[in-house]
């Protein structure tokens, strides 16, 4: 799908042709990559040419007013893989730049360190993971969430504000120090312990805003 930008419309980056794609303007690119994510569900949301041309021109005109970043908008995508229909602005803007929880996001980064020791982590935007990467795995796996709230602020604050992020690495496994080699079975306890410690913490957290509300 392409479509020509208005000769009367201000500049806008998501609107020019892009030289990497081949001439396709960002917008454009968007378009298909969530007719690709959604097949049939999202070109069913346009009545005809005249909607996607308006949809065109509200998305672009809204990540520009907004800053979003390419990088963003990627993270916006990969959420949309969790997503069984297509998202409105609102909720793919949320997805691009979660900053408005960072409870949330505390909770999401103490959670995934714990389980990138086993590679099993997964991260819902790079930011976080950079902002857990900022503070360490110790401080994270050792200290309670309002120890770690103002620390975690700044952290996650700082990652968002940079706008664009290194794609998060594979774990690579550390090789253990001389004698300090641990069986399957004990790094599974230790995972287990973590994350029951968390949701110890993120319970109590639940329980004392329920009290005051």
């Amino acid at each position: 799908m392409k479509l020509q930008t208005s000769s009367t419309s201000p500049p806008n980056a998501w609107l020019e042709p892009h030289p990497r794609l081949e001439g396709l303007a960002l917008i454009d690119h968007l378009f298909n990559r969530l007719d690709g994510l959604y097949p049939n569900k999202w070109r069913a949301s346009f009545a005809n040419d005249h909607a996607i041309a308006n949809w065109r021109t509200a998305w672009a005109e809204a990540f520009a007013d907004e800053g979003i970043s390419i990088d963003e908008v990627r993270a916006g995508l990969k959420a949309c893989r969790r997503r069984d229909w297509p998202p409105s602005f609102a909720e793919f803007f949320k997805d691009c730049r979660p900053s408005a929880d960072h409870q949330s996001a505390l909770i999401e980064a103490i959670e995934q360190m714990a389980r990138r020791e086993s590679g099993s982590d997964r991260w819902s935007h790079p930011a976080i993971y950079w902002a857990a990467v900022k503070i360490g795995s110790y401080d994270l796996s050792r200290k309670s969430l309002k120890e770690l709230d103002k620390e975690w602020r700044k952290a996650y604050s700082d990652q968002l504000a940079i706008g664009q992020w290194g794609d998060i690495p594979e774990r690579l496994p550390a090789l253990p120090a001389p004698g300090q080699t641990h069986s399957r079975e004990v790094g599974k306890e230790t995972i287990q312990a973590m994350l029951a410690r968390l949701k110890s913490a993120a319970d109590a957290h639940c329980k004392a805003s329920d009290d005051g509300a």
